[in-house]
């Protein structure tokens, strides 16, 4: 037997070439399914962080509405609402920042470090403290002594 008749077989490389392929394409879709997955979760979070923002706003602004629902001027003592917040929102502390305007009071939740924000405004009567406090356990009161709604840490 001549060495030239084993270098032109050929009869066995079918066989190996399939089975490259296969890998190959398989390990491509399993990649592309995995990034697509992944893209979904972040998409979901930054939703999810997003509606949990706005749920912190909404609660802090309900409660000032109806604080200033209260006749503010026959009060000589300080009311408050307190409420129970998360800590942490897709495991990052936020602030809260409640600032008056001419029209409207807003209310602004942020998230930083996941670059996320929440605004809520809404009209008033009682006057507004400017407030910035951190995550967690908030209260909303009124301050006889400033005449003004204040959130602060509670």
């Amino acid at each position: 037997m001549s060495l030239d008749c084993f270098l032109s077989d050929s009869r066995g490389v079918s066989p190996a070439v399939t089975q490259a392929l296969t890998i190959g394409i398989t390990s491509l879709l399993v990649t592309g399914l995995l990034i697509g997955g992944s893209q979904m979760v972040d998409s979901q979070r930054e939703r999810v962080t997003e509606e949990a923002l706005e749920n912190v706003g909404d609660g802090i602004a309900r409660d000032l509405i109806r604080l200033d629902a209260f006749n503010t001027e026959s009060l000589n003592s300080t009311v408050s609402f307190r409420a129970t917040y998360p800590e942490r929102i897709a495991d990052q502390s936020y602030n809260v920042e409640v600032t008056p305007d001419a029209s409207r009071t807003r209310v602004y939740v942020n998230a930083s470090g996941l670059d996320r924000y929440a605004v809520v405004r809404f009209k008033n009567e009682t006057n507004v403290c400017p407030s910035v406090v951190s995550s967690g356990p908030l209260a909303v009161s009124y301050n006889s002594t400033a005449d003004c709604m204040e959130v602060t840490r509670g």
